[in-house]
This record gives C-alpha cells, structure tokens and sequence, in this order.
C-alpha cells in the first residue's frame, strides 16, 4: 500500500473513532467518570453545564491506532512509531486519571517525567543531542545536557499545551497548525500518524468549539507529547532544513504565555501551578469575545509558522514576530480591562 493510500486508511479510521466519541461523549465520560463541573462561585470554570472530558479519548486512540498499524505494515526502523504509541497511551492515562481524581501537581509530572525519561533514554531519535540555529554552519554538542534539555522541552511544552486549554478551540487548533508544519519535515512512516492526529483534531475540534466536550489534561498530555515528540524527530530527520528555531516558533505563543504567568504567579507569592484567569486567551475572550479571540490566538501561531515554511533559514526573525505579535495581542487585549479598572466607582 502507498503512503497516500495508508495516510487516507488511517484519516478515515481517525474520523470514525472521533465521530463515535463526539456523538457519545456524554455517556464515555458519565460512565468512566470524567465529567468537568462549572464552577458556582464565579470561579475559573464558567462554562454553562457538565462537560464529558473525552475529546483527548478520540486524539490519544486515533493517533495510537494509526502508529501501531503503521509499525506493522513497515519495515523494522518504524520501530519508533511502537515507542511513539506506547508514550502517547501512558501520557493519556495520566492526564486521565487526573481528570477523574485530581493528582497533584507534583504527582502528574512525576508520573509524567518517568514515562519520558523510559523513553528518551530507549530511543535516541526522541532526544537532542544538538542544536544547530539558522545561519549558523556548526551544531552545538549537547553532550550530557541533552537529555535533561530534552526533559525541559518536553515538560515545558505539557505545562504550556494544559494552560492553553482554557477556551475551546485552541489546542485542537494549534494542533492542526503542528499536523501541517510537521508534515513537511517528518519521514514517509510518521506521515499515516500525523494525518489521523489531524483528523480526529479536526473533528472533535468541531465538538470542542460547540460546547460538547473539552479535551482534558487527557488529551492535553497525550497531545503535547504526540507532538513534542514529533517535533524533535522531525528535527533530528530533518536537521539541513529544520533547525532549532524552527521548533521553537512552532510552540511559541503557548510557551511565551507559560512563562509570563508562571513568572508573574511566583512574584506575587503564589504557586506556579496555581490556575487563574490571566491566560491571553482570557484577556482576548473579554476584549472580542469567542471565537473572534481565537481566531487572533490561531493567526498568532500560525502565521510565523507559515513564514518559516515558506522562507527556510529565516526561523529566528519568525521567532521574533511570534514575540511581538504576542506582547502586541496582550497588551491590546488587557487595554480593556485597565480602562474598566481605571474608571471611579459610581
């Protein structure tokens, strides 16, 4: 079978699988118990009713399938797509059962540092060992550093992926921005993977954005490992047209607006970990509402990804328009609430 033809099998069962879980997400999520409960109190949970926490059940099983599939219609080297498979699964289980009994912060990334360190230390390709920049003829050796540089990638892109999902649309978007950068840079063998992934994001990308259900820390782990694994692979494949700031643009506003919250929580005193509802995507919710505020949100991802596409080499001036189309859109959409601050009480 062609990799066209494989792509398209495995697009098809992604759509398949996620349709089912769509149109049944409220009985999956009643019967496995991952229901996500408004808020009464005006907390940071005000969406209008008992959500199913599924949409990440749909990605996690799609993208699993189409890597397991895949490994046994190819040649040995696509044994990575076994180890891919196998990540992706653990990674969904943990979010998962932080769904349904709410870990700790501490426990989750303990659980999920383990599962990576089984992994990088497995399979090579899945680590850096180097970064080489645009412009730049030498790689820089990253010797024993690498795998801890890797675990920080990782780690850091999980955290940004989980406190990006705070409005419908935006991972399962982002998402699908990756599915197509990604497609560009990656072997024949990783390509079945990526169009299921895509679809099934697609898809219940539809069912996030109507209110059906969210996607979860389920999802959101399962996701950004999918993808952060992805990347590096792709970056070690591909390596004389992806260098290492073309990885970074491709998560750059999610890890821009990680950063700036955690820094600012730790300033204030409290923990890092701590949710609140000073995310960007919150300030465009409240300057233009939704999905107007995603649209900016996805234009901001998507636009210096496409720049760097389309002119190679030029990862790091796209790396910059992603910081400043970041510090503009945030600085734009706090306006609104500064002026409101501002005015006198009546």
């Amino acid at each position: 079978m062609s990799i066209v033809a494989l792509c398209t099998v495995m697009a098809v069962l992604a759509l398949v699988i996620a349709l089912l879980v769509g149109v049944n997400a409220g009985r999956i999520g009643a019967g496995l118990g991952l229901l996500d409960y408004p808020d009464t109190d005006g907390g940071r949970k005000r969406h209008g009713r008992v959500t199913p926490l599924v949409g990440g059940l749909a990605v996690a099983v799609a993208s699993v399938a189409a890597a397991l599939i895949v490994r046994a219609m190819l040649p040995p080297p696509s044994l990575h797509l076994a180890w891919l498979a196998g990540a992706v699964s653990v990674m969904f289980l943990i979010g998962a059962i932080d769904d349904r009994f709410h870990l700790s912060p501490v426990l989750r990334l303990g659980a999920a540092l383990a599962v990576l360190v089984l992994l990088i230390s497995d399979v090579p390709d899945f680590s850096l060992t180097f970064l080489r920049f645009a412009g730049q003829d030498q790689v820089l050796l990253l010797g024993l550093a690498g795998p801890v540089f890797t675990l920080l990638c990782l780690l850091g892109l999980l955290n940004a992926v989980n406190l990006a999902d705070g409005k419908n649309g935006i991972v399962a978007g982002m998402g699908l921005i990756w599915t197509l950068v990604l497609a560009a840079h990656v072997p024949e063998a990783m390509l079945p993977v990526l169009a299921a992934a895509g679809m099934a994001l697609f898809v219940i990308g539809g069912f996030n954005l109507a209110g059906r259900l969210f996607l979860g820390d389920g999802g959101c782990y399962a996701i950004s490992t999918l993808f952060g694994l992805l990347a590096i692979y792709a970056y070690n494949y591909d390596f004389e047209t992806m260098r290492a700031d073309d990885v970074a643009v491709l998560f750059a506003i999610p890890v821009f607006d990680t950063v700036r919250l955690m820094a600012v929580r730790v300033r204030r005193g409290r923990s890092p970990f701590e949710g609140d509802r000073d995310h960007l995507h919150h300030h465009l919710h409240e300057r233009i509402g939704w999905p107007s505020g995603l649209m900016v949100y996805l234009f901001m991802v998507a636009a210096p990804n496409v720049g760097a596409l389309a002119w190679r080499g030029t990862g790091l001036i796209w790396l910059a328009v992603s910081l400043m189309l970041y510090v503009a859109a945030l600085t734009w959409a706090r306006a609104a609430a500064i002026q409101i601050e501002a005015r006198p009480a009546e």
